[in-house]
């Protein structure tokens, strides 16, 4: 422990740096964000294959073409709406009888002429009753056919030119030879015509029906106290049995005056109240052109008559006629009327929306109905002054004025036929 010895001397330091500011030191680069896409490092420049003094070419570049545009379709309208499915009953109105129908005929009288081909223009002085019970003569000027209508014209014509051009043809028609001897055309061309002329027409041997659907759409005459107009339906067999061997059905029938049997029967024939009929007979006559001699011995009438607010008197009404197998009904503006049907070989009827005569509703044999030799044609007519029309007592001088009186038209009528 003597005396301390003296330690060497630390190396000198090297010389200081000058001090720098915290600004001046690098900055490290921010970390990436994670969330952050990669960016590819710049591509170097292309070199160049000339000269160093040429400027670079450039570098053509692929570029994949667009896809062509679609062709431009010409505009086209929207479709236009289904129309509603007609009703069934229009397809086929016997499909609620258990049968299938096809339309046999259809006319809506758009032509501006009657279709002959169909219709029958008949041509004979009276009408169904014989001897002036009627007034008007049947001819040709009086059926028009104008407005999508078939009219049926009553005039007077003191000049009676209708009758000088006119020739009978009730006979060719075939309609029975009354048991006098003079056929409808002698009888015809013996009575003097009354100036009073009128139409009818019919389509026997050209549309008949033996069972099936008669449509149409009606308006009966209704501006004179003696009109009487109907559209009905007649047996084939006139020409050979008479009537009523050949069955008769009125499918509507209007008086513009109260008949005589207005008075004393419930309803039928008053005035302006269409009626519905169904004629037939008692028994089987052995002599049928002696039964003719007097028919009102065989006649079961069965006339109703169409109950208030079913129809318009003075308008067009829609009228159906169903016949079909032991069966016939009658319909007004789609309202049940009347039905009749075979009860063991006898007429039996009920009413739904009218009125009856009676006793006598649901009379006779069903016969004539359902005969297939006996098909039903139609009829349409216009008749004047006849003896039923107030009990017989006519007074027609005050019409004896020049120009129309009345008229009935039809806008269509369909006929339709069972086919199974």
């Amino acid at each position: 422990r003597g005396s301390q010895r003296s330690l060497p001397a630390p190396p000198p330091l090297p010389p200081s740096l000058p001090r720098r500011s915290p600004a001046d030191l690098p900055r490290a680069a921010p970390p990436p964000h994670p969330r952050a896409p990669r960016r590819a490092p710049p591509r170097p420049p292309p070199r160049a294959r000339c000269s160093p003094t040429a400027s670079p070419a450039p570098v053509p570049t692929r570029r994949t073409p667009p896809p062509p545009a679609p062709p431009r379709l010409p505009p086209t309208a929207p479709p236009p709406p289904l129309p509603p499915p007609p009703p069934p009953e229009f397809l086929d109105p016997c499909l609620s009888y258990g049968r299938r129908c096809r339309l046999k005929y259809e006319d809506g009288f758009e032509s501006g002429y009657l279709d002959e081909a169909k219709w029958n223009i008949e041509v004979r002085n009276d009408g169904i009753r014989g001897d002036g019970d009627e007034e008007q003569f049947y001819v040709r000027d009086g059926v028009e056919v104008s407005g999508g209508k078939v009219h049926l014209k009553l005039y007077y014509d003191s000049s009676r030119t209708s009758a000088q051009r006119a020739r009978c043809n009730a006979d060719e028609l075939r309609y029975s030879t009354e048991p006098a001897g003079r056929s409808i055309c002698e009888r015809s061309a013996a009575r003097h015509p009354t100036g009073f002329f009128s139409g009818r027409i019919n389509t026997k041997d050209k549309v008949e029906v033996l069972h099936g659907v008669v449509e149409a759409r009606v308006k009966l005459a209704d501006r004179n106290d003696y009109s009487w107009s109907a559209f009905w339906a007649l047996g084939t067999q006139v020409g050979s049995r008479g009537w009523p061997f050949c069955g008769e059905s009125e499918i509507t029938e209007m008086w513009t005056t109260s008949t005589q049997w207005s008075k004393w029967k419930d309803g039928v024939g008053d005035a302006m109240r269409p009626a519905f009929t169904l004629h037939s007979y008692h028994s089987v006559p052995g002599d049928f052109a002696a039964a003719r001699a007097n028919k009102q011995a065989w006649v079961s009438y069965n006339e109703g008559a169409y109950a208030d607010g079913t129809y318009d008197p003075h308008g067009y009404n829609d009228y159906r006629w169903v016949k079909m197998p032991n069966k016939i009904a009658w319909f007004v503006n789609e309202r049940p009327v009347a039905e009749a049907w075979n009860g063991g070989g006898q007429v039996r009827m009920r009413i739904h929306n009218g009125r009856w005569w009676g006793g006598e509703f649901g009379d006779g044999l069903w016969a004539p109905f359902d005969d297939p030799r006996n098909p039903m044609f139609l009829i349409f007519n216009l008749a004047f002054g006849s003896g039923v029309s107030l009990g017989g007592a006519k007074d027609i001088n005050r019409f004896r004025k020049n120009g129309e009186l009345d008229r009935a038209s039809m806008e269509y009528v369909r006929v339709w036929e069972v086919a199974s």
